[in-house]
């Protein structure tokens, strides 16, 4: 298969939205989404990711659509909640979050929701648990027009359930920073996911912590990783998922710790596309 860029592609790199003074989820207000969304344009980037959205009514989700659009941007993907605890009313909590989130989600217009495994133990090691609560979720998120696309190692386990729940809209969300961080390579893992890669998390570490330094600020061979993305016939925008101030300030390298979110931007957009210009 090609390796070229995608004609759908084409320049498109997308980013969550970062506030730097914003680490908790009801922190990410409709102001902060209007304050942030013209600038990211602004900064070239074509699509957008709302990693926090439990402070949202659909009403505001409508006006951010509004705004968005307005502004030339499209937003594509939404985080949702964790579970992190596996009584029934932990459990229970957890799917009305996600009824909300992808409430939200719909009337952003967003066309997918990303999701962690089950936070549970044994994290990874219950697959008919994990199957249950993945597909339970994936008929929310179905209802609301998006595709579910699962994150965090081990893929070679997420791949398994999601071969096992057997539906066009669950897929893999690609997170390299996890993938490195885990100790395996981000390109070998995209090419094991092939076509079941729905979105991307693109972000780079040492291999120490989960430091969410932009693509080109760590260890990771990105051309060898965009190379394997490609390769999968994926054609939606590369989404990159940087961080606030609360995750930075624990970063392996310290100089990197209050490195500033726009420089990081303009880094990240300059050298994705440096290296997505030579596959064309």
């Amino acid at each position: 298969m090609s390796t070229k860029i995608s004609a759908r592609i084409g320049g498109n790199v997308g980013c969550n939205i970062v506030d730097p003074h914003c680490d908790e989820d009801y922190h990410y207000t409709r102001e902060i989404y209007f304050k942030n969304i013209a600038k990211y344009r602004e900064y070239g980037f074509s699509h957008i990711e709302f990693s926090h959205t439990i402070a949202l009514s659909v009403a505001d989700a409508l006006e951010i659509k509004d705004f968005a659009r307005k502004a030339g941007i499209v937003p594509w993907s939404v985080h949702s909640e964790h579970l992190n605890g596996g009584s029934k009313k932990e459990i229970e909590e957890y799917f009305k979050k996600q009824e909300h989130c992808c409430q939200v989600a719909e009337a952003l217009g967003t066309k997918v929701c990303v999701c962690h495994i089950p936070n549970v133990a044994p994290r990874a090691g219950d697959m008919k648990r994990d199957i249950a609560i993945l597909t339970r979720l994936a008929d929310i998120t179905r209802a609301h027009g998006l595709k579910l696309a699962v994150e965090t190692p081990p893929y070679d386990y997420i791949i398994k359930v999601v071969d096992k729940i057997n539906r066009h809209d669950v897929g893999i969300n690609l997170d390299t920073g996890h993938c490195y961080l885990e100790g395996n390579d981000p390109a070998k893992v995209a090419k094991a996911i092939g076509k079941r890669l729905i979105t991307t998390h693109l972000q780079d570490n040492f291999g120490v912590n989960d430091d969410h330094c932009p693509p080109g600020l760590g260890k990771i061979n990105w051309r060898r990783t965009l190379k394997e993305i490609l390769a999968t016939g994926y054609d939606g925008p590369l989404i990159v998922e940087l961080t606030g101030d609360g995750v930075k300030a624990r970063r392996s390298v310290e100089e990197l710790r209050k490195f500033e979110l726009d420089k990081e931007i303009v880094f990240v957009i300059a050298y994705l596309r440096h290296i997505l210009g030579e596959m064309k």
